[in-house]
């Protein structure tokens, strides 16, 4: 990549602020929910996702060389460029229509076309302004303080957080053993921030079995959520590595260190199957069984 993580964290940290304020000018009651169509991954967007994403892709397609996957408007710049952008405007789109504040903008830039290209990601909190920013390697932040996932390691003792609406018949029952051996289940509604709340052990588990995440909904919170030692499982191929496509949908998982991850999977049962590390974790899997 021609920028290093430096060079690609202040674009990131000064265009995200953009964004922050953009969308807080779209928040009023009369005009959060309005829609001008659908995205193209097939969702209603709102005028909210359209601002917030001609923020971003202003600003990234005037870097050289890359090019941006975003959730609204699909592929944009040239395709020849090797590094590319993958963009969730405005994660937690619902909550945002209905007002509750809990959403986010993440920008994840890689150097090839699957998740474990990625090599730098930010999140930023839209309501609380808080910036989660990871570059791979050299770890995870918050405000730009390192962060790290909680030391729990029994799912008895841990906060789970798991998206179960519209949860297939087939995955129910494993789904209801998992939130049933937890402390606590909470879902706050935009899945790229709540890997970060893992990230810095605000919960100890995330998990979506559904078969609906996109890759632009968890591209730059996977490398967050690593970096700081979380385990993270994603998809159904052999290679643990789903590819940018916005017409992909997986499943994911995540826990904070291996030993919860182990009693996710055992819990989950056959469901574990369709689980597969993202790639090039290792480094952050030992670090966070030399804890346990």
């Amino acid at each position: 990549m021609k920028r290093q993580g430096g060079g690609w964290q202040e674009l990131l940290g000064r265009v995200t602020g953009d964004v922050q304020r953009a969308v807080a000018r779209v928040a009023t009651e009369s005009e959060r929910s309005k829609t001008i169509g659908r995205g193209a991954a097939g969702d209603q967007t709102l005028v909210a996702d359209k601002v917030a994403e001609d923020v971003i892709s202003t600003a990234v397609l005037g870097v050289k060389g890359t090019r941006v996957l975003s959730e609204e408007g699909g592929e944009m710049g040239d395709r020849s460029c090797r590094v590319v952008a993958v963009v969730d405007p405005l994660d937690g789109s619902s909550n945002f229509s209905r007002g509750i504040p809990f959403y986010c903008t993440s920008v994840a830039i890689a150097d090839g076309d699957r998740l474990r290209d990625v090599r730098v990601a930010m999140v930023r909190d839209l309501v609380g302004g808080d910036v989660y920013f990871a570059e791979r390697g050299h770890g995870a932040t918050k405000n730009g303080e390192p962060i790290r996932t909680s030391r729990s390691r029994k799912l008895q003792d841990a906060v789970l957080g798991a998206d179960v609406g519209s949860t297939p018949p087939a995955a129910a029952p494993a789904i209801a053993r998992l939130t049933a051996g937890s402390k606590r289940v909470v879902h706050f509604g935009a899945n790229a921030l709540e890997l970060c709340f893992l990230a810095e052990g605000r919960i100890d588990a995330f998990v979506d079995v559904r078969g609906r995440m996109r890759v632009t909904d968890l591209a730059g919170a996977c490398l967050i959520a690593e970096e700081a030692g979380a385990e993270v499982y994603v998809g159904s191929s052999p290679s643990g590595a789903p590819d940018f496509s916005l017409h992909s949908r997986f499943n994911v998982a995540a826990a904070a260190n291996p030993r919860l991850m182990a009693e996710v999977e055992r819990t989950l049962g056959r469901s574990r199957e369709t689980l597969a590390r993202p790639g090039e974790a290792t480094r952050n899997r030992r670090k966070a069984a030399s804890r346990d």
